[in-house]
């Protein structure tokens, strides 16, 4: 068994929230921070992935309106509503070893054994859940949980978010994801694709008895002892600059978009990818990837595109045929580029 820190700190506002986030993976690298099991919530907000753009996935005037604020996550996937009724967590941890401990050969098989756990919690609620990759958990085809990871140098970090109460109507309200989201769910908006434990119990169950049966459940799956803590000076001092720097800064949510000559998107295993590409004489002069799909080594990504300026066309699929990416990343990339030619 190895120790990891239990931390609930009840940082409910949503920017200085990812502050913190940012701030423990950072010192988790650096090795100021041991491993750590943070349990977090927020006031009523809605967070989009970090290749989103909130003009895409949210209805910014009903958030303005409702006082309802809009953060871009540091971690990919897509864009979602929280409020007191969900919860989530986030393990962080150096990457090496714990992967070594559980046998775990790339980042992608934590999603099952995390879920596992959010899986194990729904049964103790007399409720059967599973898997739909790559990485939710469902209840009769509806979204319960989802997933995200980040791999920041040495350091790593999963997390995961719960739906236990959740107001779906105002969740439905702030969301405006695209047709092609839900092409193969079989589900034509937001509302009937999730579904909160207590609907699927059939009777309300509070976020806190959730939260203790899936603390126990990640902590027996990925053999943690955990003991109760507070942040660390250091790490509130370094979540208070990002704040400032950073998560509170309008333009890291509301990035300033780039034209291009070619967009195109598709949909994938872990979510929708969009190419958009410029070009001149065959050879690419901006290029960018977005969408709401996951992968854990973004700094995996942001030199692959930086590796494709200035190339031909023609070679990129050679390119990300031979780069590091997700293979589920570089088979869609390719089939992108095909639509293209």
């Amino acid at each position: 068994m190895n120790k990891w820190r239990l931390l609930h700190d009840k940082i409910d506002e949503p920017f200085l929230h990812f502050a913190v986030e940012e701030a423990l993976l950072r010192g988790m690298d650096e090795n100021t921070s041991p491993p750590i099991l943070r349990i977090r919530q927020t006031k009523p907000s809605v967070w989009i992935g970090v290749y989103q753009y909130p003009e895409e996935d949210v209805d910014i005037l009903y958030c303005e309106q409702k006082n309802i604020k809009i953060v871009r996550r540091p971690n990919p996937g897509g864009a979602v509503y929280q409020d007191e009724g969900s919860f989530c967590y986030s393990l962080f941890f150096p990457k090496k070893n714990v992967f070594e401990r559980l046998q775990i050969q790339e980042p992608g098989e934590l999603y099952k054994l995390a879920g596992n756990a959010v899986i194990e919690t729904c049964k103790d609620f007399g409720v059967i859940a599973g898997h739909s990759p790559v990485n939710d958990i469902t209840i009769n085809g509806r979204k319960v949980y989802g997933s995200a990871q980040i791999e920041f140098y040495s350091a790593f970090v999963h997390s995961g978010t719960f739906l236990v109460n959740t107001n779906l109507d105002e969740m439905e309200r702030c969301l405006i994801p695209s047709k092609l989201k839900f092409i193969d769910k079989g589900f034509k908006n937001v509302k009937d694709r999730v579904i909160n434990l207590s609907e699927a119990i059939g009777e309300r169950v509070e976020v806190p008895q959730v939260i203790e049966k899936l603390v126990f459940h990640l902590s027996r799956i990925l053999e943690m002892e955990l003991y109760k803590d507070d942040l660390f000076e250091n790490e509130i001092l370094l979540a208070n600059q990002l704040f400032e720097e950073k998560y509170s800064k309008p333009e890291w949510t509301f990035r300033e978009k780039a034209s291009f000559n070619t967009v195109v998107s598709t949909k994938s295993p872990s979510g929708i990818i969009t190419l958009c590409l410029s070009t001149d004489n065959g050879k690419v002069t901006d290029i960018e990837i977005k969408g709401d799909f996951v992968i854990a080594n973004q700094d995996d990504l942001r030199k692959v595109i930086h590796s494709l300026i200035g190339q031909e066309v023609k070679r990129l699929p050679f390119i990300i045929k031979n780069s590091p990416l997700p293979i589920d990343l570089k088979e869609s990339l390719a089939s992108l580029l095909l639509k293209i030619e």
